[in-house]
């Protein structure tokens, strides 16, 4: 019997999921970031370390493991900014080679994983809009190629922590009168408990600013304004799209030279539901393309990759009658 551990790692949240080969779902746990610019390099391999054993316990074939030692095992690791900082990913990759051999486990960019299970590894692309952004897709050939995700100072356009910004920049100008007073102004002011507008920017940049996180968890109030009715709120989804939907032109005329192709998505952005899909559909009638609900979410995409790169018995339709025991990551309908 075969095992697969799939680890869909992000700035955020790092989902871990066990299957075997079979694909039935075994084990599944959630942690903190991946990322070695918050946990640093260590942090990263530790948490792997954590995330791994936790799951064999939830199994319960961690005794099973250590006595046989004859199952195969075989893991991807989806890790944020992989390929950004090639000193890091070599000391990560060799860590991991080191110290977690047994299972396999072979790095790639989380965008990969976000990919392969969006579009069950067929061609396509696939735009992350989490903590992040970042675009990426497979041409029929086998040819990779991304776009976005340069940098949280001047890129990761669309994303939750570009909104979160964005939502507080549109708080100020409603707040002076730029923009008209909407919903938008009044959640921020209740959810930020200000008594005084000006309070917002102690309050921003002391507790906000310095966790993408929490800058990023903004994006929730401007779903809610957005609903209610405020215009801003509304535009700024709009604006969000436009720039998810230049991620998506990028890597198509990378890839696809005027031919037709699937486009999914991924990332907690597209949890706001049509506030941000009925805008990025309308974006992308401005290129051959075709929207669809992602398949798998990203931990599951993992999965795939882990058993593409080991037996390559894992298939998309094999995993998509499995449950997922982790929350997915997006749960719409186009």
């Amino acid at each position: 019997m075969s095992y697969y551990i799939g680890i869909d790692g992000g700035g955020t949240k790092t989902d871990f999921i066990l299957c075997n080969e079979a694909g039935k779902i075994l084990a599944g746990r959630r942690y903190g970031s991946a990322s070695h610019k918050q946990i640093g390099v260590r942090g990263v391999v530790e948490l792997l370390r954590g995330g791994i054993r936790g799951l064999l316990e939830e199994a319960g074939i961690a005794d099973a493991v250590k006595t046989s030692g004859d199952a195969p095992f075989y893991g991807c690791f989806g890790m944020p900014m992989y390929g950004e900082f090639p000193e890091y990913d070599r000391q990560i990759e060799a860590d991991i080679k080191r110290e977690l051999a047994f299972y396999h486990i072979r790095v790639v960019n989380d965008a990969q994983a976000g990919w392969a299970g969006s579009l069950g590894m067929q061609p396509g692309i696939n735009v992350v809009a989490g903590t992040g952004s970042i675009g990426f897709g497979v041409n029929e050939e086998g040819k990779t190629a991304k776009a976005g995700g340069w940098s949280e100072f001047f890129s990761d356009e669309g994303s939750c922590n570009w909104i979160g910004r964005r939502t507080v920049e549109y708080f100020a100008k409603e707040a002076d009168e730029r923009f008209p007073k909407g919903a938008l102004y009044y959640l921020v002011r209740a959810h930020l408990q200000l008594t005084r507008d000006m309070e917002i920017i102690e309050k921003i940049e002391e507790e906000y600013a310095p966790s993408r996180d929490k800058m990023a968890s903004l994006q929730l109030i401007l779903k809610e304004a957005a609903l209610a009715g405020d215009v801003a709120a509304s535009y700024l989804y709009e604006e969000a799209a436009e720039e998810l939907s230049l991620i998506v032109g990028g890597v198509y005329r990378q890839l696809f030279d005027e031919r037709t192709c699937l486009v999914s998505c991924s990332g907690g952005l597209f949890l706001a539901g049509d506030c941000i899909l009925v805008p990025f559909q309308k974006k992308l009638a401005e290129y051959p393309v075709t929207l669809i609900p992602p398949r798998l979410d990203p931990a599951r995409g993992a999965l795939l990759l882990a058993s593409s790169f080991g037996d390559g018995k894992l298939t998309a339709e094999i995993l998509e009658k499995t449950e997922n025991r982790i929350k997915s990551e997006v749960k719409i309908c186009i």
